[in-house]
């Protein structure tokens, strides 16, 4: 046979593929006699939730013509089986026509569509938060050619649960299941540590009272940065289930992690065993197995555990940071690390457009902000010297909302965010008075009151034009601060992580320092394990100082990271 072209249309959007020859017993239809449609599928909904379409999956056909005609839909609170005609939707369910769809008149419970190119218009189904549990309505769709009997088609649609299944003509339920009822449906999963360079086994066992989709996927756990593409070097690696094809139908997607899926046909009991193996290469992840029964082609309660798991043996997982740029209208813009020193950032995207970040004199992260939205947070002081503390995200975004720390904060011209200073693991706050005193407010690590009273570390640091903490450049785990004065030499003050004296002697650690107008230090940017600083000049190049974890000399040449860092008034 010659070649032709099918199409197929689900949601109403149309794909094209190659095929060659017709396929066998597809329905005549005007416009497109070869004009066919995907059976109707059973659907749950969950009460007060939401509404299911009734359309077909899928429509297809050659390219000889468009569909042109008649969906018939007819539904009914019993099953389509013949004799008595109970037309309509069980007590709490609703139905709408939608466009394209209209009520024939004097049958209750039959909607006619009219089908004019690859389109699918179809009622939808809706259930009142007071439908019983188990309401079931029964819907039927039969395809009427343009100029064929209406009448005939309703007919054929009101006992189409008496009849077989064909191209043209299908039946299925919509059923209202409380999540209540849902929530019967219950897994343990079973995630054992996957060794670099092995495999395990896991498990997934399932109580399934109703039939469903499950599926599994791999994500990282909380305090864990997302993969590049090929870093995980993890991936799964077949998967069955304790019962045969009459009940599931398992399989998973190739590639990285990948995918888990069944689909359940019937309630049982079900193990689900899938194994995983890793490159000897992997790094030290910690994944989270996320397993979601999906009972509801619509609504939230759907049954859903997780499990985390650790690679084993491999190299650590190097952590990712970011550096967050504020233009003079106030918006925001994120720049993430890379891990990667060819491109130490991603490219920039906007966040933080609303929350008015020019009302702002001050404002400064109290450490490292990493690329998952974890860290200490942020504080902020308004013009009128308010102080606020901003907690950190942990997922989308990057701050929470802020709390207020308090009024006089106008007392100091410089707000520096500097780590772990006093061997507590809190983070704390170094604060400059306008007669050039420096006072540490140690932090609490609670986030409605983030800072205990202030204690004074001495005179004299008016000498410096920009400071820049929070991160160890001396390689002993403690945090540093680096101070460039008005001459333009550049000075490390080390870490000693003692309260009493946060800091040694300053020791000087470069010169022509004044050519920046911005500096800060974000953590470790090329995944080496050791904490970098960047430098904006006066012209808006951004410049990478790549950290060497020595004291003596705490940072390599610099590398040019890019123009245009002048649209900023604070890099933080």
């Amino acid at each position: 046979m010659g070649e032709v072209v099918r199409k197929f249309v689900g949601a109403g959007v149309a794909a094209v593929l190659v095929a060659t020859g017709v396929a066998a017993g597809t329905a005549a239809a005007a416009g497109d006699p070869t004009f066919y449609f995907d059976p109707v599928t059973d659907k749950v909904v969950a009460p007060g939730e939401g509404w299911v379409w009734l359309s077909p999956g899928s429509t297809g056909g050659e390219h000889t013509g468009e569909p042109d005609g008649t969906y018939v839909y007819a539904i009914s609170k019993k099953a389509l089986t013949g004799g008595t005609w109970y037309g309509g939707v069980p007590a709490g369910m609703k139905v709408d026509p939608t466009d394209g769809c209209t009520a024939k008149a004097g049958v209750a419970g039959v909607y006619l569509c009219d089908l004019k190119g690859w389109s699918n218009p179809a009622p939808e189904i809706s259930a009142a938060s007071t439908t019983a549990d188990m309401a079931t309505a029964y819907y039927s769709l039969v395809y009427v050619p343009r100029g064929a009997s209406i009448d005939a088609g309703v007919k054929e649609a009101q006992t189409a649960g008496a009849k077989p299944i064909t191209s043209r003509r299908a039946h299925a339920t919509v059923t209202a299941k409380t999540k209540a009822h849902v929530a019967k449906n219950t897994m343990v999963l079973s995630t054992p540590a996957l060794p670099a360079g092995g495999t395990v086994s896991h498990t997934m066992k399932l109580h399934a009272v109703d039939k469903g989709r499950l599926s599994m996927y791999l994500t990282p756990a909380p305090g864990f940065r997302g993969w590049d593409e090929g870093e995980l070097k993890v991936e799964a690696d077949g998967v069955e289930s304790s019962a045969g094809v009459d009940a599931t139908e398992c399989d998973h997607s190739l590639g990285e992690a990948g995918e888990i899926r069944c689909t359940v046909k019937k309630p049982g009991d079900y193990t689900i065993t899938y194994k995983l193996k890793a490159d000897a290469a992997s790094p030290a992840w910690k994944l989270r197995n996320t397993a979601t029964y999906e009972v509801y082609d619509f609504g939230t309660g759907n049954p859903e555990k997780v499990s985390d798991f650790s690679v084993t043996g491999g190299p650590a997982v190097t952590e990712r940071y970011r550096l967050v740029g504020r233009k003079a209208d106030g918006e925001l813009y994120d720049y993430r690390g890379t891990g990667k020193a060819s491109k130490p950032f991603a490219d920039v995207e906007l966040v933080g457009s609303s929350l008015n970040w020019n009302q702002y004199s001050a404002l400064t992260r109290l450490g490292p902000v990493t690329v998952q939205s974890t860290g200490p947070g942020a504080v902020a002081r308004t013009k009128d010297g308010v102080l606020w503390f901003y907690r950190m995200a942990g997922h989308g975004g990057i701050y929470k909302d802020r709390l207020r720390v308090g009024a006089g904060w106008n007392a100091f011209n410089s707000l520096t965010g500097a780590s772990d200073l006093t061997g507590d693991k809190k983070a704390d706050l170094l604060a400059r008075d306008t007669a050039g005193t420096m006072w540490l407010y140690p932090g609490t690590g609670v986030s409605t009151a983030p800072f205990g009273a202030k204690v004074k570390l001495g005179a004299g640091w008016n000498t410096y034009a920009a400071l820049a903490g929070g991160v160890d450049l001396t390689g002993d785990g403690k945090a540093d601060l680096l101070g460039r004065d008005t001459a333009g030499r550049l000075w490390l003050y080390a870490g000693t992580g003692v309260a009493a004296k946060p800091f040694g002697a300053r020791a000087q650690v470069g010169s022509g320092w004044d050519i920046y107008n911005q500096l800060v230090a974000p953590g470790d940017l090329n995944a080496d394990g050791k904490a970098d600083v960047v430098a904006r000049d006066k012209a808006g190049v951004l410049w990478w100082y790549a950290g060497t974890g020595v004291a003596a000399k705490p940072y390599a040449a610099r590398v040019k990271v890019g123009p245009g860092w002048q649209a900023y008034n604070l890099l933080f």
